[in-house]
């Protein structure tokens, strides 16, 4: 009974639209064209849904003269035929599909109506930040902490930990999707914060609503109205000293005066220098992986991803908002030089694919010199000592009792001797030297 609710949901997005369209910071000719288009789309979802509704209606009025009189009778009265028939004519709204999704028709409904409308979302950026200063009141060293690396390399494990163990606040999943105005939302939805589900990657990492994540994305998203989202990958890019004041801002609305705001984004590479440049009270870890183990990883999580999406193609839409293009039906590499533009030509069921875009990635990394790089196999074997470096580089105090080792084997892969693969290890060799998780 889906195709009964789609007009339904269609005439709620083209007015959702429309507001946002009339709230938009568009110079007033471009608004007027922008408006009458969306005035069109939505008068004529508008009418669809109208001519559905006389169409159900003429046909339970057929039925209420037909069928009642034929089979009934007089035996049923009027009120009783009439509470009959609207009680018929609700049952195919309630009657649920077969799920495919873990979200309902109504949730996916909702995450669109919020996370499709740039405009409506600077709106309530504003309602969130309002009375929020540029600079916080955290006494210590750094107020800001970003964990980040080439997507499978730990940086979700290491980042659930710290949020665990140290004076931390961060944007979770009890956030979705409300993600640019957290405190509003947290007025009306307060879940139980749970972490008992294995998220989608199969990898054995719990997940729940208070599962820190790659969520703060969608402020820049929106901040760029994705336009540093090409189709042949996420081109490199600069904040503005006003967009940096304003998620500054952001991160002070989240974190307050006493907490440490903690951000895991994989993204953050394609605009680390203007990060750096505008905040030194920002501390950066950067997590390494063994080239290949990295690029298998990678490969086996694509697959995955296209197989799920497949399924639900929800999950795109959702990855899609999150700016999380690593794996996947929508997946793009990173372009941070000249010769990344053809990153995306290839054949992403081979491993040779997935390591250049690694030593793309870990040789443009190797420019920040202030920032902290961590091995993802000294973090696996052992945390504490991991736990321990970055307490030291960012002067915060860590628990690190009770600290399991992280649950993580190696695939035997067979090397060869090419020259992409060592070049790799070449690069990588260089990079555990200088991690500080790595004892020489």
């Amino acid at each position: 009974m889906f195709w009964i609710k789609l007009p339904f949901f269609k005439l709620a997005k083209c007015s959702v639209a429309l507001l946002n369209t009339l709230v938009s910071d568009l110079d007033e000719d471009e608004k007027f064209t922008a408006v009458n288009a969306q005035v069109f789309k939505t008068t004529g979802t508008l009418f669809l849904v109208l001519g559905q509704s006389a169409i159900v209606i003429c046909l339970s009025a057929a039925i209420y003269t037909g069928m009642f009189s034929l089979i009934f009778e007089n035996a049923l009265s009027s009120g009783v035929k009439m509470s009959v028939l609207a009680v018929g004519s609700i049952i195919p709204f309630l009657i649920p599909r077969k799920q495919t999704s873990d979200y309902s028709d109504i949730a996916q409904l909702f995450h669109h109506l919020i996370l499709d409308n740039y405009h409506l979302g600077k709106r309530l950026l504003a309602r969130q930040i309002k009375d929020t200063e540029v600079n916080n009141h955290y006494t210590g060293r750094f107020s800001r902490v970003l964990v980040t690396g080439l997507a499978r390399s730990g940086t979700t494990a290491l980042t659930k930990e710290l949020e665990k163990r140290g004076p931390f606040a961060s944007l979770d999943y009890s956030n979705m999707p409300f993600l640019l105005a957290p405190r509003l939302w947290a007025k009306i939805y307060n879940p139980r914060q749970v972490e008992n589900k294995e998220r989608a990657h199969g990898d054995g990492v719990k997940v729940g609503l208070a599962s820190v994540e790659a969520l703060e994305e969608y402020f820049f998203k929106v901040m760029k109205q994705d336009r540093y989202i090409l189709d042949n990958g996420l081109e490199k890019h600069a904040l503005s000293e006003e967009e940096n004041a304003l998620y500054r801002k952001y991160q002070n609305s989240i974190s307050g005066a006493d907490k440490v705001y903690l951000a895991k984004n994989n993204n953050a590479i394609t605009r680390l220098p203007s990060l750096i440049k505008y905040n030194p009270d920002l501390v950066v870890f950067v997590m390494v992986r063994d080239p290949l183990q990295h690029a298998y990883s990678l490969m086996i999580q694509h697959q995955k991803f296209l197989a799920k999406q497949e399924n639900d193609p929800f999950i795109t839409d959702y990855m899609t908002w999150l700016g999380h293009h690593e794996f996947g039906s929508n997946q793009r590499p990173f372009l941070l030089q000249e010769e990344d533009r053809d990153l995306h030509i290839g054949d992403p069921n081979t491993i040779e694919y997935w390591l250049k875009r690694w030593v793309s990635y870990y040789t443009y990394v190797q420019q920040f010199e202030t920032a902290h790089l961590l091995s993802f196999e000294a973090y696996a074997k052992d945390p504490v000592s991991t736990l321990s470096c970055i307490a030291q580089a960012a002067f915060i105090d860590l628990d690190v009792a009770e600290l399991a080792v992280f649950p993580k084997k190696d695939v035997f892969l067979d090397k060869s001797d090419s020259v992409l693969e060592s070049t790799a290890y070449k690069l990588y060799l260089k990079l555990i030297g200088q991690c500080r998780n790595v004892r020489l």
